[in-house]
């Protein structure tokens, strides 16, 4: 007995000395947001949204990791009054975003929804909305020297956001997948810059988004290499479907593009815009894709796939290339490029 005694002792010594554990914690309305938000320890914390509109004027700072904000669905709604940003996780890994709508202030002309700083790494953005922010939706804001690494954006729409919706720095190992970028209020020279950016990330896949309504879809940044662009649709941009690279800068490589649609780019200016350029990018497959337009009589691309200067060794094999006002394929004499099995307005390729 005496020997029970002492243990049970020793042990409530050690609980007592222990790091408190994860917090759960219910939140009805933005003070109390904030109040959750200050309160979390070391081990984090999971905080559930009830359903209702969460009113702030000032950014909701997460600096420590294992923190999960849970919204109820869309009936969640954060709304940003005023200029800048909505989320913004310092320094913070292993947190997640899910089932939230996140709007801008439409009269704002600066701020983003969600921004991962530092090593923010791990995180996972999950069935969200985000809208009507100045510039992005989302922004992965990663350092050259110590990048983010194998972060998560899924099954989120992105609407009327007016810069990159999704832009990601120096965020590698990511997985942006099931998302849509599209534009509903925000047309002609006010439409988002990009429905998705990477400036440089690498090592990554990107699969199953839609865009639509942008200036252009994607951007593949100069510093991109090693990811996989599967399964995408790339629509009715106003300028050009995808970029990848830019004009002298560094270049980007062994990428793989296979099974995606591109379908009524350069909707500002029939013929004006390919669907598809590229600058700089060297050992690329781009293989099974589909270029055309739903509405050939009123918009065509300039070319399906524009390889300009500095691009050498794609694989170019098994593509359909339809409703071009001028070739299908241009690229620079000597390039050593493998370019067949393509079907054409021409014939093939």
């Amino acid at each position: 007995m005496i020997a029970c005694m002492l243990a049970v002792g020793t042990l409530s010594h050690a609980l007592a000395g222990q790091t408190p554990g994860p917090k759960y914690i219910v939140a009805t309305n933005a003070p109390a947001l904030v109040r959750a938000l200050n309160s979390v320890g070391p081990a984090g914390a999971t905080i559930l949204l009830r359903p209702g509109v969460y009113r702030i004027t000032a950014p909701l700072r997460v600096a420590r990791s294992h923190v999960n904000l849970q919204g109820s669905g869309w009936n969640t709604v954060i709304q940003r009054i005023g200029s800048g940003d909505a989320l913004i996780f310092e320094d913070a890994g292993f947190c997640t975003i899910r089932d939230l709508l996140i709007n801008g202030d439409g009269s704002a002309a600066q701020g983003n929804g969600i921004v991962f700083r530092g090593q923010s790494s791990s995180c996972t953005v999950d069935f969200c909305r985000i809208s009507n922010f100045a510039e992005s939706g989302v922004l992965f804001d990663g350092d050259a020297k110590r990048p983010q690494s194998s972060n998560t954006v899924s099954r989120c729409h992105f609407i009327d956001n007016g810069g990159d919706q999704l832009r990601s720095v120096s965020n590698n190992d990511f997985f942006i997948t099931h998302n849509q970028f599209g534009a509903h209020s925000r047309s002609g020279a006010r439409a988002p810059r990009s429905g998705s950016a990477l400036w440089p990330s690498s090592a990554g896949t990107y699969t199953m988004n839609y865009h639509w309504g942008n200036r252009v879809a994607l951007r593949i940044g100069p510093g991109s290499h090693f990811n996989r662009f599967e399964n995408n649709r790339f629509e009715q941009s106003r300028e050009t479907g995808v970029i990848v690279g830019a004009p002298d800068a560094p270049g980007c490589y062994l990428n793989i593009i296979t099974g995606n649609t591109f379908h009524t780019n350069s909707e500002e200016r029939s013929g004006q815009w390919s669907a598809i350029e590229a600058f700089g990018a060297s050992d690329i497959t781009f293989t099974s894709n589909q270029v055309f337009s739903w509405d050939s009589g009123t918009v065509k691309h300039r070319h399906s796939l524009a390889l300009g200067k500095g691009c050498r060794n794609w694989i170019v094999t098994n593509n359909v290339f339809r409703h071009n006002a001028m070739g299908a394929i241009v690229h620079e004499a000597d390039s050593g490029h493998i370019i067949k099995d393509n079907l054409g307005d021409e014939g093939g390729s």
